[in-house]
């Protein structure tokens, strides 16, 4: 069986680097293909509940060094429901976001999206694990990097809501970040 590492590598390789047909053929993740190549992401693995928050601690401080783009926390002990995982972050982020850092949660069981989001859709590809990730990234660069990708109409083919959910979602904690800068 395939490690967390190796499930999040092969959808790097195989789901967000490829073009994709539902965003104008461009990738999912225009930035993963240099990431993954260029190893500037580091991934932490659990498969216990308990080093869940640990290892996310531990990954913002990694986040922190400026030869990391991303750092990804997997965990296959999945008892957070979606809504327990979502507040989990939201309050990491209020404290984060001001240190120029922002998460984003995964959960396996969340189905979120009123509208289908078809560019998400991984076709036959499946990890051979479930589990819940944090993406953990600096807000800054983040932030910078989806302008530059809303210039060149990237967001055009994405569904309202989820728009709303991921990157209008990450603006919202522009007040934590300007408080503090």
């Amino acid at each position: 069986m395939k490690s967390i590492t190796e499930d999040i590598l092969d959808w790097s390789e195989k789901f967000l680097e490829p073009k994709n047909e539902y965003l104008g053929y461009v990738p999912v993740c225009p930035y993963a293909r240099t990431a993954r190549l260029k190893k500037t992401y580091r991934i932490l693995e659990c498969t216990d509940i308990t080093q869940f928050k640990d290892n996310i601690l531990k990954g913002i401080e990694l986040a922190k060094d400026s030869e990391i783009q991303i750092v990804i926390v997997g965990c296959t002990d999945i008892q957070y429901e979606p809504e327990e995982l979502d507040s989990i972050i939201d309050m990491l982020n209020r404290v984060y976001v001001p240190q120029d850092i922002y998460l984003m949660g995964s959960h396996p069981y969340d189905e979120e999206e009123d509208e289908p989001v078809e560019f998400l859709e991984t076709g036959e590809w499946e990890p051979e694990n479930e589990f819940m990730m944090v993406l953990i990234q600096k807000y800054d660069e983040l932030e910078k990097a989806s302008d530059n990708l809303r210039k060149t109409g990237y967001y055009r083919h994405w569904p309202k809501d989820y728009y709303e959910g991921t990157v209008n979602k990450r603006k919202s904690y522009r007040r934590y970040r300007h408080e503090t800068s």
